[in-house]
């Protein structure tokens, strides 16, 4: 899941990537919160680690990763992955499922969760910020 501070779409993580589905779709907002925060809380704290030390221009882990890494690491979001964020902001208050499972599909991003390595450091900011709008809409 974590490794050097670098986020792998590892084994680990599509087993739960892919539990989520069911967790969303079995409706049931306070499992689904607590799904959330003990599976995907990780990525706030990746967030907040990536804002701080990239703005410092210190994330030895980008550095010292291998070459296959790197150029993962600077893929930018898709514009599939753009509209999650957007679908995530712009709905109404009564089609707040829809927000609820753009966290899935930011993620899911048409398939190409199966085909990437290392979550890059703009999924990382784009997934967090879906995921405090979600957690917004399962605190109401």
């Amino acid at each position: 899941m974590t490794s050097d501070r670098i986020l792998y779409y590892d084994d680990e993580f599509i087993r739960k990537f892919e539990k989520l589905r069911d967790v969303i779709d079995a409706g049931d907002r306070r499992y689904l919160h607590r799904f959330l925060i003990d599976n995907f809380g990780f990525i706030f704290e990746a967030f907040q680690y990536y804002a701080k030390q990239g703005a410092e221009g210190n994330v030895p882990e980008f550095e010292e990763a291998d070459e296959e890494t790197k150029r993962e690491l600077m893929r930018p979001l898709s514009y599939r992955q753009y509209r999650m964020i957007e679908r995530a902001f712009s709905v109404l208050e009564e089609e707040e499922e829809l927000v609820i499972a753009s966290v899935w599909d930011f993620l899911h991003d048409n398939g190409g969760i199966y085909k990437k390595r290392v979550m890059s450091p703009a999924e990382v900011s784009g997934c967090s910020l879906i995921l405090e709008q979600v957690f917004c809409c399962l605190a109401q």
